[in-house]
């Protein structure tokens, strides 16, 4: 049975196949028909529930937030996915975000574009409040340090941990890590970022 992180895995294939072939016009045609027949086929469903419409206990509204985030979704064909998982870091918990960015996400040549970059820390921090046993914030403040192009096609870990929970704010750091060096004495970062997450009243 087809399932939507199905459809959200081709619809990411077929972005990057646009991306890095051209194809004729006879094909090109052909392609437009099948892509508006699809659309057409799937908007006959019903509405889907934004995270913050649906009655459910907070787990179920992060599995939904999840599931439609613009850079960890898995039905969200924009997001890459990053997979976000808790892991540790010095024997305290953190969370890694994992991902391989294509060329769809490229800004300077064969590396990841800034702008991208700065989502993903984004997304992987915001998650990372979960860490206070806390109600999460929204970013009040985000800074990063780009200490190196970061590698198109190269499995990468976003690692980030709370730095210090101060009631009403949440300070919190993380790093972009090849993944091949998360766990060795070396691990090879390029680029770190700084937050400060905001409790709204």
């Amino acid at each position: 049975m087809a399932s939507d992180d199905a459809l959200a895995d081709e619809l990411r294939s077929l972005s990057r196949t646009l991306h890095e072939t051209v194809a004729d016009d006879e094909r090109r045609a052909a392609a437009l028909d099948l892509l508006r027949e699809a659309n057409a086929l799937l908007a006959i469903g019903e509405r889907r529930l934004r995270w913050y419409e649906i009655e459910t206990d907070g787990e179920g509204r992060r599995a939904r937030t999840r599931e439609l985030s613009a850079f960890s979704g898995t039905i969200n064909a924009v997001a890459p996915p990053m997979r976000i998982e808790q892991g540790e870091r010095n024997g305290s918990p953190c969370l890694l975000g994992h991902v391989c960015l294509s060329r769809l996400r490229e800004g300077p040549p064969k590396s990841v574009h800034g702008g991208v970059m700065a989502g993903l820390f984004d997304e992987v921090m915001g998650a990372a409040q979960s860490l206070t046993g806390r109600p999460g914030g929204v970013t009040g403040r985000l800074t990063i340090r780009y200490r190196d192009l970061t590698p198109l096609d190269t499995d990468l870990v976003f690692r980030c941990w709370v730095e210090r929970d101060r009631g009403m704010r949440v300070d919190m750091r993380a790093e972009c890590v090849r993944a091949e060096t998360l766990d060795t004495d070396a691990p090879v970062r390029t680029a770190e970022a700084e937050a400060i997450f905001v409790r709204r009243r």
